[in-house]
């Protein structure tokens, strides 16, 4: 059955764009089954659910399972999202429910996330790596999913895409923090001296940047007076474009660099680690230091066809504006940034506001409260001043890893022009 045929059939309310060209060269295996029940009977024990639960969630397996079309389809998803991550594949996977599945609709999305778990398994295993770098990765959302599942009858998935790099076990937590991979497709190109080793970023023409070096418009703020436009210009031996300071702008400036001392490093199209930060304590520049070390090793030893290029992330922690309200010396959030290498983004503040005031919408200038941490006072003051803060974006090569802990990227003279350039947009107001 052609792909057009059976979504029809199947009337999924949503599915990711290219699917098509994916289930041609799909090759259906002749099993019956979706979720082992062996595996099945596992979680049904191991978090000891009521009869009616495992009857509920046994019933929508069942449904799927006895629906040829739809199982068909559903184990193409299963086979597409279980290698998804490892592809640095973009196709969006979210909720989804098959107007065919008329009983059991609102289960589908969690069945099929807990589909992914045994194959996935399977993946990793034949990998070689150790059993404890992945036993437990399905485990964390899934415990959440079957309380909430148990206490409310509530199926869906909260947050789907996040949920799958775990149900996928493609999310490794190595010491503090988690790794994923993650193609590389920000607007800058990264240069490293060939006899200094020092790096330099570089962003890509025709964006436009408010004198503090902050996107124009982000947060909704502009600076029609000040702001400046990317340039590129590029022969045969030079390169002129604005360099981005590593404290996490854009300088208006332009930089020049020869082609013959600066290789490219990185660019468009290469393949880097994704990091994420758990809650908890250990947030420290040795933490950080260690946990990629770990992730470097073990991409090398299982994943020898992905060409890791170092570390990407974002969030409001690498605000390097955070600097100027907590104590340089003191704060594990300045200590840590300060070995990344920051750069900006189009992302405002919502999440510094869901994080530090508890809710993305959150007002901290209108409402007049009493707020309990340190930061969250400091804050509030900061941007009573008319200031917003930023979710920056960071970069560690993997040759850096041995030097976090002495800024590998960040000198004094970035800091000095940071503090000197930092909401100066503000200053024509």
């Amino acid at each position: 059955m052609d792909f057009k045929t059976a979504a029809a059939y199947c009337n999924f309310d949503y599915l990711p764009e290219g699917l098509e060209d994916k289930y041609k060269s799909y090759e259906p295996s002749n099993k019956t089954i979706l979720i082992p029940r062996k595996f099945l009977i596992e979680i049904f024990e191991q978090y000891q659910l009521p009869e009616h639960t495992k009857q509920w969630l046994v019933g929508g397996i069942e449904a799927i399972e006895k629906d040829e079309i739809l199982f068909l389809f559903t184990t193409f998803l299963v086979d597409d999202m279980c290698s998804l991550r490892n592809r640095c594949d973009e196709d969006f996977y979210t909720n989804m429910t098959p107007g065919c599945m008329k009983q059991y609709g609102d289960l589908y999305s969690f069945l099929l996330l807990l589909a992914c778990v045994v194959p996935s398994m399977e993946i990793v295993e034949k990998r070689g790596i150790p059993k404890p770098y992945y036993e437990n990765i399905p485990h964390q959302p899934l415990k959440a999913q079957l309380e909430k599942l148990v206490a409310y009858g509530d199926s869906k998935v909260r947050d789907f895409p996040w949920d799958l790099n775990f149900y996928t076990c493609s999310i490794f937590r190595l010491d503090r923090f988690l790794f994923i991979p993650y193609r590389f497709e920000d607007p800058f190109t990264m240069h490293r001296h060939v006899h200094t080793q020092e790096v330099i970023a570089l962003r890509h023409a025709g964006e436009e940047f408010r004198s503090d070096g902050q996107r124009n418009g982000i947060n909704g703020v502009f600076d029609p007076g000040g702001y400046f436009t990317s340039k590129w210009e590029e022969n045969a031996d030079h390169i002129i474009a604005n360099r981005i300071n590593p404290m996490g702008y854009v300088e208006r400036e332009p930089t020049s660099i020869a082609k013959k001392e600066w290789e490219p490093v990185l660019q468009r199209g290469d393949t880097l680690l994704a990091l994420h930060i758990p809650s908890g304590p250990g947030y420290t520049p040795e933490r950080l230091k260690h946990s990629m070390s770990l992730a470097i090793e073990l991409y090398a030893n299982y994943f020898p066809e992905l060409a890791i290029k170092g570390f990407w992330s974002a969030s409001w922690l690498y605000d390097t504006r955070l600097s100027l309200i907590l104590d340089n010396e003191k704060s594990n959030i300045v200590l840590v940034q300060r070995q990344f290498y920051n750069y900006p983004t189009f992302e405002g503040d919502s999440m510094l506001r869901y994080e530090a005031f508890g809710d993305r919408e959150a007002d901290p200038v209108q409402n007049d409260v009493q707020y309990k941490t340190s930061l969250q006072r400091a804050a509030a003051a900061y941007m009573k001043t008319g200031a917003r803060f930023n979710t920056l974006s960071m970069i560690v090569l993997k040759e850096e890893i041995e030097q976090i802990g002495n800024m590998p990227y960040i000198s004094d003279e970035d800091i000095d022009q940071f503090f000197n350039t930092v909401d100066c947009h503000l200053q024509r107001r």
